[in-house]
Parts: structure tokens; C-alpha cells; sequence
């Protein structure tokens, strides 16, 4: 299944979070793999207006997403050339769905039935509140010709259009392993919608405190980033200035201003939930962006907790701050190197999304459960970014900024030093299952 009919309708332009209702669709089934999007209505011109608008959109264009207009008439197109009972999704452009509504589909599909006509039931409680309007079904393409124009024109494609047309086809239903998928036919199912697709732009992998306390405030202010129209990238540069602007605060070494400080790297930590949210939201997912972010990010963090002692240096005059700062500096900086060298020996590129998942589930594997593999597991939480800018905030705030910064330096000592453990016999790992397997 590579082709998709969209079925053209007035509240499909119902823009949510950054994207019409339409748009989405498209751009959630381009990521999963569909190939051809027809756009479908009654009205030639009303299919071709809405595709040029489409066009008007870097997201859309032909090298990245192939598009087609078409007529309820013209729809044979989609027979020639085809075998057999091979089905074509067929949606109305007025669904909110989950990102992994698409992939759901394909999944289900290969172990679908052979009718005319095939219903798709996500599983969510959701979609169960519309029994009987599919929104969402597979057409046997051999006779997609006479059987859409007939569903469509018998009063929609809800339960009466189908009620008309079921005795002369063959129909089944498949459920669809999706957390929603709802029509939106009015305000309140709009704001309903709003909500549902927000709640997406949470990571699986958050930590506690960004789960319970971060995400909550981020996700708010990512519904109201993206109406006023900031891309990812420009709330990237806000993260920036902020920490920047906290380092600078960090450096005068009076308690007030390192107090201001922490709590503007806790705030940053928040707003820098907000890019990548808005990212995922607005399908604006970049290489650029992930390598911009990942580096802002490693660069500053090493700034702060480096600039930490410096201002503990300028409030007391003690050299012994200057030591400490240099062994927390060369140790978060060996730390990346050897993340980068590791990176680019296991082919995985500027991500350091795989390399922590590694880390994480290497623990199940026999030859890391050493007790330093067994310690690093049950301490991995502190090196999250929620924990430790909290903790950050805390410290200071309690006067406690010396304290900060000798567990800083401790700990990034036994980060770079478990990391270059790890990394050497994850590498020797790698290239032993290499041979075995050649």
C-alpha cells in the first residue's frame, strides 16, 4: 500500500498547532512510508486549488512528496496497471490522528481480510465516541471506480452512505493499533483534537522530572510558540540567550546574581523542551536543527559548569576553585571527544539520542554487568539535563554553589571515564558480531 485518496472537505483547512488537518495527514503518511497522495473532490477546481496551496510549502514540494488532483469521475486512474486485490486507503481530510496512525495502518494491513471494503477501527476510546463514521477505510482498487463515487454520493461516507451501498460488496473491519483518530466537525472537537495531538509531543524516554514537572509547562508554551509562528530553530536561539545570559550571571560570583543564574539555566532547560515539541508538531524535523541543538547544548553546558568555579574564584579569591574548574572542563571535554570518536567508529552520525539508548540497554547484555556497568545504571538519571539543571538551581539557591561545583567535577570525571570504558568494549563488541556475521 503506497497510494492514498484524500477526500476533499471543508474542514480540512481547520488549522491545529501550526498545520491544517489535511497537511498533517500528508506529512504523518509521508513519514510512514506512503508514496502518492490523491486529493480527491467533486469539484476539479476545488482538488487543483488546494494542491497548488500545498505546493506553496517547501514540506510539499514534488522532490519530497509526490501529489495528484483528481475528480470522483476520474478516480479509474488508480485501477490501471494494478493485480488483484490490492487496496487503497482511502481518508476524509477532516481526521485528527497519532503520528503512528499511518504506520498502524501498513502494519495492519498485511494481515488484513480481502473484501471490498474495509472499515478501520483505531483502538482508542477516541475514535469508539463516532461508531459507525469510519473516516478511515481500505477500497479493493480493482473496483475503487464505481465503489467510492457510490459510498461518497450515498449521503457521505457515514453509516447511512454505507447502509445504501453494503449489500452489493463485501465489507470487514480492522482494528488499528492507534490511540486516536476523531473527526473534527466543530469547535469543540477541534479543541479536543488540540489537546489529543499535543500530548504527542512528549518523548517516551523523558525523565521523571521532565515527564511530571517540565513537560507540562513546555507543551503550554509550544501551543503558543507555534500560534505566533516561531520555528524550531528560532526557539533553538532563545535557548541560547538565555544560557548565555545565565553563564554571564554565573561569572559575576555574588550569590544573587548566581542565584538568577541557575534559576535562567533551569528556565532554559524548559524552553529547550519547547524546540524539539515544536518540531515534532509541526513536522519541521531537520538535520540542521537536531546537530544545532545537540552542540548549543554540549557547549554550553560545559560553559556553565566551567565558568561555575570561575565565579566561585571571583567571590572568594580562592585559587583552589581554578583547579577544580580546569578537571570539570578537561572532563566533560575528553567526555565528548570520546563520544564523537565513538559515533563515527559505530557509524551512528552527530546523534547522541542512539549512543544513550546503548548505553541504557547494554545492561541486559551479559558482558556489561560489571559492577561499574551495575553503578552506572542505577546512577544514569543524574546526568539527565532535568536533574542536574534542577539540582543546579537548588544548590545554588541554598547558598550551596561550592558544593555544585566539586560534585560537577567528580562526576564528569566518572562520566568520561565510564564512557571511555564502555565505549572501547561496545566498538570490540561491534567488530567480533561483524566478523561472526561475515
Amino acid at each position: 500500500m503506497e497510494e492514498t485518496i484524500v477526500l476533499l472537505t471543508r474542514e480540512g483547512q481547520t488549522r491545529i498547532l501550526g498545520l491544517s488537518l489535511l497537511e498533517r495527514l500528508i506529512l504523518y503518511g509521508q513519514k510512514a512510508g506512503l508514496r502518492k497522495f490523491w486529493l480527491c473532490s467533486d469539484e476539479a477546481g476545488q482538488a487543483r486549488e488546494v494542491l497548488e496551496k500545498l505546493r506553496s510549502d517547501r514540506r510539499f514540494s514534488p522532490e519530497k512528496i509526490e501529489l495528484a488532483s483528481c475528480t470522483l469521475e476520474d478516480i479509474r486512474v488508480l485501477e490501471a496497471g494494478q493485480n488483484g486485490n490490492s487496496h487503497v486507503l482511502v481518508l476524509e481530510d477532516n481526521l485528527a490522528v497519532h503520528p503512528d496512525f499511518f504506520t498502524s495502518i501498513v502494519r495492519a494491513n498485511g494481515r488484513g481480510p480481502g473484501e471490498d471494503l474495509i472499515l478501520l477501527n483505531p483502538n482508542g476510546s477516541y475514535a469508539s465516541e463516532q461508531p459507525g463514521r469510519p473516516g478511515a477505510f481500505l477500497v479493493n482498487r480493482e473496483i475503487i471506480g464505481n465503489l467510492l463515487p457510490a459510498l461518497v454520493r450515498s449521503t457521505g461516507t457515514g453509516p447511512d452512505g454505507l447502509e445504501k451501498i453494503k449489500d452489493s460488496i463485501s465489507t470487514a473491519q480492522l482494528r488499528v493499533d492507534c490511540p486516536f483518530a476523531i473527526r473534527v466537525d466543530g469547535p469543540e472537537a477541534a479543541r479536543q483534537a488540540e489537546k489529543l495531538l499535543l500530548e504527542t509531543g512528549r518523548k517516551p524516554v523523558d525523565g521523571y522530572i521532565t515527564r511530571v514537572f517540565f513537560r507540562p509547562l513546555s507543551l503550554r508554551l509550544t501551543r503558543n510558540l507555534i500560534r505566533w509562528g516561531l520555528t524550531p530553530n528560532q526557539i533553538s536561539l532563545i535557548v541560547l540567550a538565555v544560557e548565555l545570559l545565565s553563564v554571564y550571571l554565573i561569572f559575576q560570583g555574588r550569590y544573587a546574581s548566581m542565584a538568577l543564574g541557575s534559576f535562567l539555566f533551569l528556565v532554559a532547560s524548559v524552553i529547550d523542551c519547547c524546540d524539539g515539541e515544536n518540531a515534532r508538531l509541526t513536522c519541521r524535523v531537520s538535520r540542521f536543527g537536531t546537530i544545532f541543538d545537540i552542540s548549543a547544548d554540549a557547549f554550553l553546558y560545559v560553559t556553565f559548569f566551567t565558568v561555575l568555579p570561575l565565579g566561585l574564584y571571583r567571590a572568594t579569591s580562592s585559587e583552589t576553585w581554578m583547579y577544580v574548574g580546569a578537571f570539570g572542563w578537561l572532563s566533560m571535554v575528553s567526555f565528548y571527544l570520546e563520544m564523537i570518536y565513538y559515533a563515527r567508529r559505530a557509524g551512528i552520525g552527530f546523534n547522541i539520542v542512539p549512543i544513550a539508548r546503548e548505553i541504557e540497554t547494554s545492561i541486559q547484555d551479559p558482558e556489561f554487568q560489571t559492577r561499574a556497568d551495575l553503578l552506572a545504571a542505577r546512577i544514569a538519571f543524574i546526568y539527565r539535563r532535568d536533574f542536574f539543571t534542577t539540582l543546579a538551581f537548588v544548590l545554588v539557591a541554598l547558598g550551596q554553589a561550592r558544593l555544585l561545583a566539586l560534585l560537577v567535577s567528580f562526576f564528569a570525571f566518572l562520566e568520561a571515564a565510564y564512557f571511555g570504558s564502555w565505549s572501547r568494549r561496545q566498538l570490540r563488541k561491534k567488530a567480533l558480531d561483524k566478523l561472526q556475521t561475515a
